[in-house]
């Protein structure tokens, strides 16, 4: 029964502490009462004293042969550990085969040396956090602090978490290089154009937007923030102006659209009359060379018949006087038997010739239908001008529409 009641307050002993000091705490009360009730004396304890090293050394005295001493070099002795994170295992039969020996309660070793006091008998561990334990908290608050602080600031600067890769640079230069070749394209000190690059600037690095700022100042004398500041402070307009300034740019648009349309059709007309003035100037030019080759056929057998005629009259003369040789004679029997066949020829040139008008009169109509051309082409250019100026005005307000929308 005493044997069984012992086991239970060891089990509910090792159950009830888990960490060496609790319990080498309660080990030692237990045995302390385990002596009280066998009324049994112990073994003494043997305390050496070395004076060399000035340390003691405290063991069980079953750890030595009865009579003798032993001593340990501390320098050899590893100190214990603080084991408060450790369990110690130890099952009922060890415990309580210690326990029913005699003489030997004592389950602990100290070495005690000069930079740390002995522990006096009797003297209690107070229960309470160890440094190490402490230092653990502190860490783990400043981690759990910094881990809280990255987060808020990672919600609020998304951008920090994106890391700088080779790309973002490259993206970089070339918004840095987008930007520099607008500006230097700009001569007109117009630079509305500026707010198509805000979130090109905005994409650049300090450094960039350092450099950029003062390229703008040597070329501008102000900065692209300045610039930009000033074009969107001019871009602020009453939503009513804009859709009245609109509603009047359309009805112009619509004007200059009815303009076009007339103009257009004023340019086919001035081109049809061109063409017509064209094929008259070409036709009379046809019937002037075509008179002027008749007339020249009638002058050409005019002429052959009056030399002809000349040669008659010599041979006549000479049949006369008898004077005509033979060969002037067949001569004069040609020109009898060739007359007819030229006046004929002469004849029909005449009435070909007689179809045109006088070459003078030709010539007259000729140059009014140079004239006539002249005109007719001055009128389709200005025509195609006016087309022109109305499509580049029809342009220009679409632009002013597309601005203000």
């Amino acid at each position: 029964m005493a044997d069984k009641k012992a086991k239970d307050e060891i089990s509910r002993l090792l159950d009830s502490y888990q960490e060496d000091d609790a319990l080498e705490v309660k080990m030692e009360g237990f045995a302390a009462r385990k002596r009280t009730q066998a009324k049994k004396y112990q073994e003494p304890v043997e305390i050496k004293e070395s004076d060399r090293l000035n340390d003691t050394v405290v063991i069980s005295a079953k750890d030595t042969k009865r009579d003798q001493t032993m001593m340990f070099d501390p320098d050899y002795i590893e100190e214990e550990q603080d084991s408060s994170n450790k369990t110690v295992v130890i099952d009922d039969n060890e415990i309580q085969s210690l326990l029913e020996e005699e003489g030997a309660p004592k389950l602990r070793r100290e070495v005690v040396s000069k930079s740390r006091p002995p522990k006096k008998a009797g003297h209690k561990k107070k229960k309470g956090l160890s440094p190490g334990a402490i230092v653990g908290i502190v860490v783990a608050v400043v981690v759990v602090l910094g881990l809280i602080g990255f987060g808020v600031y990672s919600f609020l600067n998304p951008s920090s978490q994106e890391p700088k890769t080779e790309e973002t640079t490259k993206a970089q230069e070339r918004a840095y290089d987008r930007i520099i070749e607008w500006i230097d394209g700009v001569f007109d000190e117009d630079y509305s154009d500026i707010v198509d690059y805000e979130k090109d600037y905005n994409s650049l690095t300090k450094k960039q937007k350092r450099e950029l700022n003062r390229y703008f100042e040597d070329v501008t004398g102000s900065t692209f923030d300045e610039l930009l500041a000033k074009e969107k402070s001019g871009d602020k307009k009453d939503s009513s102006n804009n859709n009245a300034k609109i509603a009047e740019l359309k009805a112009q648009l619509s004007s200059l659209n009815d303009q076009l349309t007339q103009a257009q059709s004023t340019l086919r007309s001035a081109n049809e009359d061109l063409t017509a003035r064209q094929n008259e100037y070409d036709q009379l030019n046809t019937h002037y060379q075509e008179a002027v080759e008749a007339n020249n056929e009638v002058l050409n057998i005019q002429n052959e018949m009056s030399a002809m005629e000349t040669r008659r009259q010599e041979l006549l003369n000479k049949q006369a006087e008898q004077t005509i040789t033979q060969e002037e004679l067949i001569e004069l029997n040609n020109i009898y038997a060739e007359w007819p066949e030229l006046n004929d020829q002469l004849e029909q040139a005449q009435k070909k010739a007689n179809n045109y008008p006088d070459l003078n009169t030709l010539q007259t109509q000729i140059n009014s239908a140079s004239a006539a051309v002249t005109n007719a082409r001055a009128a389709v250019n200005d025509a195609q001008s006016t087309v022109d100026q109305l499509t580049s005005s029809i342009r220009e307000v679409e632009h002013q529409i597309e601005a203000l929308d």
